[in-house]
């Protein structure tokens, strides 16, 4: 086989080269090739995520590609009196819904120079297991984090794939790797890269951001001001230094680099949804209480005397136990003397223990940081997740560039 697209003998060859050529000219920043043949897997019902035939029938090949998402833009929008929660570099536009429609006119743009109509599908974000696959096509390499590393653009990417009845030949593995670097390893907040490409998903914030459990006491002041989304581990790593950001204009689903905290725990998850509807935090997958307990942690940790009203409806009124009890946590990291009045004229009304047992911890220790009062308990289990040199999939939902 040969560099060239065969689909049958009345198909105009094309060649690797002009597909490049083509995605440039569709804005897509790298592209790499790989066979449609189905991925490593080690249970069953990862079938379908780890094999293109899923997608297309008559897959013959696949191609991955990559953008570049890093924007010149502030980290975070807050004024005096309406403190903001950051959102993660790579969700604050749908760059994946984004690279979904470039992969598309690059289809067309393939069909044309073919004179024929092979089918393609096109994704990002799923279905299928996108990192080996940009692994597998020379796109990038695995970080120790975990996270596909390209050449040029670091980790600062989406990916996506056009599964293709055009046949070409496949790109080498790109031999990067991180030496013996680990500064992604040290840098994680809560230790969530137990060793190089391994992860331990529940103590992984960015993980930790859809969880609507309760967050660990200890962890409260390390979330810092996070609504959604977590880069530590890419904003220290080196291959990440020199990329330049990119001058692309995303207009899909743009929410910004933060948003307002305050009116997270009054609106209704219907609104919520309608206002950022078109971005990731918005989905339908995403708990509408994991980001009220999000926007409570964060306004915590903002020390914004602006949300204490908020806070003290939040922890009258909310029907959510897990809502009332952080909002209780927040309070007392703010302190003062009217954050101490809510919390004692609520105490006595709690009827649910574990929040109740919030407020007394908020009392007793106003910075957050410790207490004789249990925290409320994670109810998620530990769950690991590798991605080893000799591994193909990841056993969790998805397998996409930033949802981790």
């Amino acid at each position: 086989m040969d560099s060239t697209g065969i689909l049958a003998q009345n198909m105009v060859p094309v060649s690797k080269e002009s597909v490049r050529e083509a995605a440039a000219e569709c804005g897509i920043d790298i592209v790499g090739f790989a066979p449609a043949s189905p991925l490593d897997r080690q249970t069953r019902d990862l079938a379908a995520f780890c094999d293109p035939a899923s997608v297309l029938a008559s897959a013959a090949s696949v191609v991955c590609a990559a953008q570049c998402y890093l924007k010149d833009e502030p980290d975070d929008l807050s004024r005096p009196g309406e403190p903001h929660g950051l959102i993660a570099p790579y969700t604050r536009r749908n760059h994946y819904k984004d690279l979904r429609e470039r992969l598309k006119k690059l289809a067309v743009l393939l069909a044309d120079k073919a004179e024929a109509k092979p089918k393609s599908k096109c994704s990002s974000c799923g279905p299928l297991a996108e990192k080996p696959l940009a692994r597998g096509s020379g796109v990038g390499w695995y970080g120790k984090h975990g996270i596909i590393i390209t050449e040029g653009f670091g980790s600062w990417v989406v990916l996506g794939e056009m599964v293709t009845e055009l046949e070409f030949e496949p790109d080498p593995e790109i031999p990067g790797g991180c030496g013996d670097c680990d500064a992604c390893v040290r840098a994680c907040p809560t230790g969530a890269i137990t060793s190089p490409g391994c992860l331990d998903r529940s103590k992984c914030f960015q993980h930790l951001t859809n969880s609507a459990s309760p967050m660990p006491r200890d962890w409260r002041k390390l979330w810092g001001r996070r609504l959604y989304g977590c880069a530590t581990c890419q904003e220290v790593c080196p291959k990440n230094a020199g990329v330049k950001p990119s001058g692309r204009t995303v207009e899909t689903g743009v929410v910004g680099p933060s948003i307002p905290l305050l009116p997270l725990l009054t609106m209704t998850e219907a609104e919520y949804r309608t206002r950022y509807s078109g971005n990731q935090i918005a989905a339908r997958w995403v708990r509408f209480d994991a980001i009220r307990r999000n926007a409570c942690l964060s306004l915590g940790n903002s020390q914004d005397p602006a949300a204490i009203p908020a806070l003290t409806d939040a922890l009258r009124c909310d029907p959510s136990a897990l809502i009332r009890g952080h909002a209780a946590w927040a309070l007392g990291k703010i302190g003062g003397a009217r954050s101490k009045s809510a919390l004692e004229k609520q105490r006595p009304a709690e009827i649910d223990a574990q929040a109740a047992g919030e407020i007394s911890s908020a009392l007793e220790a106003p910075d957050g940081t410790s207490s004789s009062e249990p925290a409320l308990k994670a109810q998620e289990p530990s769950v690991h997740r590798e991605v080893k040199e000799g591994s193909q999939a990841d056993g969790h939902d998805h397998d996409c560039q930033g949802v981790r």
